[in-house]
């Protein structure tokens, strides 16, 4: 419970996303996992550590496009013995984030913690 209720408690979500860097095209990839703090961003092309980044996904059961606003806070390039069996991209750090994209993101994760929970 506590994992939950700090942010540090990530689940998987697998969702195209579409990215925006400052001085760079939009461009697409998937989110891998998620939670209140943040996310991982699967992509082979590697940003820089520190950029700024804009995310726009929709979760499951709803229309509404969630657009947010990070930083990139570390990076997996593709590697021989890959970070966790994630595969090559990289995590972002949430900035600023709303109440309602919290919400949100947060019943995503509550969601999934009650689908995979096991009772004693």
């Amino acid at each position: 419970m506590e994992r939950r209720s700090t942010g540090l408690l990530r689940v998987p979500f697998i969702r195209r996303c579409s990215l925006h860097f400052a001085d760079a095209p939009v461009g697409h990839a998937f989110l891998v996992n998620l939670n209140v703090l943040g996310t991982y961003i699967a992509r082979d092309d590697m940003p820089h550590l520190g950029e700024q980044v804009t995310l726009r996904f929709r979760t499951p059961d709803t229309e509404r496009e969630l657009v947010i606003e990070g930083v990139v806070a570390w990076l997996n390039p593709r590697q021989q013995h890959p970070v966790h069996s994630l595969p090559p991209g990289f995590g972002v750090s949430f900035r600023l984030l709303s109440d309602e994209n919290r919400r949100t993101i947060a019943g995503v994760v509550e969601e999934y913690v009650a689908r995979h929970s096991v009772s004693p």
